[in-house]
């Protein structure tokens, strides 16, 4: 086998919704498939949706097949046994999504053995005038009171509604109910799983004409019917400067997220940021890079893969001023991360 890239590119999967829109066309630039295309699935292992590899030498190879040959070059030494644990999105909500919540791994492991919990975070790419995420509930409630609420058509009433705008990064723990409102592009990092409980979708038909499913009792069974403390909302803190500014926005069990600003043109170089060295996925939210070695500029809206021996022998690069990568990788308590 040839040697594992340093920096692996690979082709998006698009999923058509009911709720979906143009967007990662109008504003992301890209050729997407006719439709209503609400996600992008930018780098997944899960289930039959498997990126492919872009780079010349593994042209079209499942990345899956990568990791199998290559763990600990494509992962790290952390998760050679394990595999990918994360799940990257790009969401362009059209219309607002169904009211959901998602399971932690206990409950998932007993009642849905074919996945996982959901641990996700959100970061909010564009926001029209007005648009809003739902992120927890407004009062304190109970299983009783909000089952005769979502009964009676009144589960909306109870929730935490926030205004957004571009930048705002809200995470979602299991447990969390919550909704992405019409008119919001956003970033998705989550654990690599679809245990997805709708409460409710508003009456809207899905393809088979019939009302789309819901998962109320499963749902309820895994609610926190706690008033939103406001802490989901997460606020950017300063990691210091190695040359550019870097922020963190979460490092927990699940996964790590990071804004890397760079305010003037500059060259740098990806060197490893953890111990052991590990993988990490980038999403470029503005601006570009420049790969010399690969010869490979990366514009706004692009997803990128270092591989962990690209982290461990280190890769030059140059942002454009004003570019703006978020960096993803795993959680905090596999391997030990630098700040």
């Amino acid at each position: 086998m040839e040697k594992v890239p340093k920096v692996l590119f690979v082709s998006p999967i698009y999923k058509e919704k009911i709720w979906g829109g143009r967007k990662l066309e109008s504003q992301l630039g890209r050729k997407i498939p006719e439709g209503f295309i609400g996600e992008s699935w930018e780098v997944s292992v899960y289930g039959s949706d498997i990126s492919l590899i872009e780079n010349p030498e593994f042209q079209n190879l499942p990345l899956t097949t990568l990791i199998q040959k290559a763990p600990n070059e494509v992962l790290g030494k952390p998760f050679a046994n394990s595999g990918l644990p994360l799940l990257v999105k790009v969401i362009d909500a059209k219309e607002k999504l169904s009211v959901q919540v998602h399971p932690d791994d206990a409950y998932a492991l007993e009642f849905d053995p074919k996945s996982k919990g959901k641990k996700e975070c959100w970061y909010v790419l564009s926001a029209d005038p007005g648009a809003e995420l739902v992120v927890g509930f407004d009062i304190n409630t109970s299983r009783e009171e909000y089952e005769s609420l979502v009964k009676k058509n009144l589960g909306e009433s109870v929730l935490r509604k926030w205004k957004v705008k571009a930048g705002d990064v809200f995470l979602l723990n299991p447990g969390t109910i919550h909704a992405i409102g019409g008119g919001v592009v956003l970033l998705e990092v989550q654990q690599s799983s679809d245990s997805t409980y709708r409460v409710y979708d508003y009456g809207r038909i899905g393809d088979d004409g019939k009302p789309r499913e819901l998962h109320l009792e499963k749902a309820l069974s895994v609610l926190n019917f706690e008033k939103s403390n406001g802490n989901e909302k997460l606020e950017k803190i300063p990691l210091g400067f190695q040359p550019f500014p870097r922020y963190l926005f979460t490092s927990n069990d699940k996964f790590r997220l990071e804004s890397w600003e760079f305010d003037q043109a500059q060259n740098f170089t990806f060197s490893s940021l953890a111990e052991p060295a590990c993988f990490g996925i980038f999403f470029t939210t503005s601006g570009s890079v420049y790969f010399p070695e690969l010869q490979r500029k990366v514009g706004p809206g692009e997803t990128f893969f270092v591989t962990a021996s690209g982290f461990s022998e280190t890769i030059s690069a140059y942002a454009d001023p004003g570019t703006k990568l978020t960096f993803m990788s795993a959680g905090s308590d596999m391997v030990k991360f630098q700040f």
